[in-house]
């Protein structure tokens, strides 16, 4: 008896194995026969497509393996890609609508279709209204809202009145205008002479540098006295980095800088590489410097600041002593 119970479930394995070959079979053909028509579902066959996807909704009622399932979503993929196809062929075609002659004859139903409509609109005839909405009806159960009404049919300009500006009794208008701020706008010569600054004082500091030799590079750029001329002094040192005409050396723990002469390309295809890295200096740090490495005074001359007519310092590079 168990020998027939275990032959009868080898057979029904055998069996649902060669039907699940046959499914996936199928789907094969499916695949291909849509690959192959895909042009022919584009160009607006759409029977075409139709009969495939009943196709497959049919062949997806057998489906009880992941392995069919596969082949599934890859019709399924196809089917929305041409789907996605087709929509996008798909276009309004805007000139179709001809907003004018569509209110010529709104105008004509109005007011007449006898070739009148302008005389009887300009006597001031009542509008036929009801028959708009007679013609309305044929189409729509549903009354139209305002926002489907293309546009107005007259349209009346309403001139604009000037707006008087009223002058406040307490005058606190003329004394807001006169305690308005006078910016000063830098023009093409300002610039140039700030760039002709600059480079002036990355000169002087480079000349600095090669009389002194090799220093650290604190006690170079700090001012102990002007934390901004400080900074101002880092941003100078760092174009005589840039060009290679200094260079920082760390190996012995701290920063010494010394001038040199700029590389050459020689130099850059034997390994010559550069670094640049960002120097980061606050107001507490650079009182730090200044009295961890004694510093009382400043190697860069201290440079004089200007205060304009409104009683603001100007930047010390516009002033070089």
């Amino acid at each position: 008896m168990s020998q027939n119970v275990a032959h009868s479930q080898v057979n029904d394995v055998e069996q649902s194995s060669s039907e699940r070959r046959n499914l996936r079979s199928q789907y094969r053909s499916l695949l291909s026969d849509a690959t192959t028509r895909k042009n022919e579902y584009l160009s607006g066959n759409t029977d075409l497509l139709i009969e495939d996807l009943e196709r497959a909704n049919a062949l997806y009622q057998g489906v009880n393996t992941t392995t069919e399932g596969v082949l599934d979503s890859y019709f399924l993929r196809l089917s929305a890609d041409i789907g996605a196809q087709r929509a996008h062929q798909m276009r309004v075609d805007s000139a179709a609508f001809d907003s004018l002659d569509y209110i010529e004859k709104v105008r004509e139903a109005l007011y007449g279709s006898t070739g009148n409509a302008d005389e009887q609109q300009m006597l001031g005839a009542s509008p036929n209204w009801g028959g708009i909405g007679d013609i309305a009806s044929q189409f729509s159960r549903q009354p139209p809202r305002f926002s489907c009404i293309y546009g107005p049919l007259m349209t009346e300009v309403k001139a604009r009145k000037a707006r008087v500006k009223r002058q406040s009794i307490d005058g606190r208008a003329n004394r807001g205008a006169a305690q308005e701020a006078n910016i000063e706008t830098m023009g093409e010569s300002d610039v140039k002479k700030q760039e002709n600054q600059t480079t002036k004082l990355v000169l002087k500091i480079h000349k600095i540098l090669a009389q002194v030799g090799p220093i650290n590079l604190f006690e170079l750029v700090i001012n102990p006295s002007s934390f901004s001329q400080s900074v101002e002094n880092i941003f100078y040192v760092s174009f005589l980095i840039r060009d290679g005409k200094a260079f920082i050396d760390d190996e012995s723990g701290q920063p010494m800088i010394e001038a040199c002469e700029p590389p050459q390309q020689d130099d850059y295809l034997s390994g010559l590489t550069k670094k640049q890295l960002i120097f980061s200096l606050d107001h507490s740090t650079w009182r730090e410097i200044t009295d961890v490495y004694n510093i009382k005074s400043s190697i860069i001359p201290e440079r004089q600041s200007k205060v304009g007519e409104n009683g603001m310092s100007q930047i010390s590079s516009q002033v070089p002593r």
